[in-house]
Formats: C-alpha cells, structure tokens, sequence
C-alpha cells in the first residue's frame, strides 16, 4: 500500500521482509518446528506495535486499524497453538 500510494521503497522493502518471515513462519510451523509459532509471534508484535502507533496519532482504518486487528488475531492464534 505504502509503495503504490506514496511510491515509498522503504515500505516495499519492509513488507517484503516481514512477509518472508511469516512465509518462512508458517513453513517452519507445518513441519512441526516451533520456532516458526515464535517467530510468527515476533514479526506479528512488531507490526501491531508499529501501526498501533500509528493508529493513536491518525485514526486510518487502512491499512493501520486492519494490520493490529488482523495481527492480534495471529498472536492469539499462535499463542493457542503453543498452549495447547
């Protein structure tokens, strides 16, 4: 979103790498390893932090309100899995 709206590399690159890591997340997690629920888990708490933040200074449904919505169901997911 940040590249086609605002032509911004840096939103590029850095969707590109989170996007990988939960790739390489839910690859590492069908073949039972559970370092792929943590670091689903990590990559899911840095993006609601970070459009969390942005959130409380611009109230955006999209894409700030839909990423922490979306990202604390994946936290809840995750931790529901290693629980169990």
């Amino acid at each position: 979103m940040g590249y086609v709206k605002a032509s911004s590399k840096a939103s590029l690159i850095a969707g590109s790498i989170t996007g990988g890591l939960l790739l390489l997340s839910a690859f590492l997690m069908a073949r039972g390893i559970t370092a792929g629920a943590i670091l689903g888990m990590v990559v899911s708490l840095l993006l609601v932090a970070q459009f969390g933040a942005s959130l409380r200074k611009k109230f955006k449904i999209m894409p700030n309100l839909l990423v922490v919505i979306l990202g604390l169901i994946t936290l809840g997911t995750l931790i529901f899995r290693l629980v169990a």
